[in-house]
């Protein structure tokens, strides 16, 4: 664990040692200061979780299990005061992790690698249960419900933002590419390694294009999935900049593309249990032409609807982009 972590965290537990002597004695002046600081402690290990990319979901569960423990400790040592706001805490950090683990989570779009149909700044719900419910915190599968599907706007981490990740991980059939495309790739993924890795890996939001099984080849924004071309129609051309109508299972969305044809041009036969994601905006997505397929076991949940937009603290938040995810 992270040092200084560790270090607020024994602070704050230092500091509920104290508010329970204040408290039990009845010396609430202390007990105040001690829960002013507790409570400026708790702001700096919430700001340190979020540098560290500590899930929060495990952070949730966490706090409810201490909650319930101070809850049963306030009775132990017959302290109303600390068994009373235990118990409030309680049940609504309960409510909390059960909705965010088992029904939606919010997510907020990073970057424009899914411009136009999602924006910098766009946070969207991403529904947790549509694919099974895992144990918060963990990938561990409590029940299987459905696999993603083509077309599927779905909210993952990527192997290469993993550091324990191995390039099997991203591309199990290396071995059914040459030399050259198996070093290439080799050399790109070690490289996206080393860079963005973090233990817990960094939650991506792309476009399922190839499930288990598929043939899928792509050539610039072009897609063909088991021979099949995607429909594809141009409805704006400013400067070199396209906008399409693509159509996927019958359903329909826009990308975006600079006509760089020579960009990517990619062959794929998507093996079990793993996924083919892309970008909508074609020329400016990291994605699976560049660190391989996502397992089906890093899934998060699939990305549903944009309910708030706020591109920056300095800016208002807006509903004004409230919509369902095509």
């Amino acid at each position: 664990m992270d040092a200084t972590l560790l270090f607020l965290i024994s602070l704050e537990a230092l500091g509920y040692v104290f508010w329970i002597i204040f408290t039990k004695n009845k010396y609430s002046f202390y007990r105040n200061i001690t829960s002013t600081l507790m409570f400026l402690v708790a702001l700096v290990i919430l700001y340190r979780i979020f540098l560290l990319n500590i899930d929060f979901g495990s952070v949730l569960l966490f706090a409810t299990i201490l909650a319930s423990i101070s809850w049963l400790l306030g009775s132990i040592l017959s302290i109303a005061e600390l068994q009373k706001e235990s118990k409030s805490y309680f049940f609504i950090l309960l409510v909390i992790t059960c909705i965010r683990s088992f029904a939606y989570e919010p997510y907020q779009i990073p970057s424009r690698s899914m411009v136009p149909g999602l924006q910098v700044g766009d946070f969207v719900l991403v529904n947790k249960h549509v694919y099974g419910l895992k144990f918060p915190g963990t990938n561990y599968l409590i029940t299987k419900l459905k696999k993603p599907e083509r077309n599927d706007v779905a909210v993952f981490v990527p192997p290469h933002t993993l550091c324990d990740a191995s390039p099997l991980d991203a591309r199990p059939d290396l071995a059914s590419l040459t030399t050259a495309q198996s070093q290439l790739f080799l050399n790109q993924f070690s490289k996206l390694q080393k860079d963005r890795c973090t233990p817990n890996g960094i939650k991506y939001v792309k476009r399922v294009i190839g499930v288990p099984g598929d043939m899928v080849e792509v050539k610039g924004y072009e897609v063909w999935v088991n021979g099949i071309k995607l429909k594809h129609e141009i409805i704006s051309d400013d400067d070199g900049e396209l906008l399409i109508r693509e159509t996927i299972n019958d359903e329909i969305h826009v990308i975006r593309s600079l006509g760089l044809t020579d960009y990517a041009q990619h062959k794929w036969i998507v093996p079990e249990g793993k996924y083919l994601a892309i970008g909508d905006n074609r020329d400016n997505s990291l994605d699976s032409r560049a660190w391989g397929y996502f397992s089906e076991d890093t899934l998060v949940g699939k990305a549903e609807y944009i309910w708030l937009h706020w591109n920056s603290f300095s800016s208002i938040p807006s509903f004004s982009r409230n919509q369902r995810i095509d």
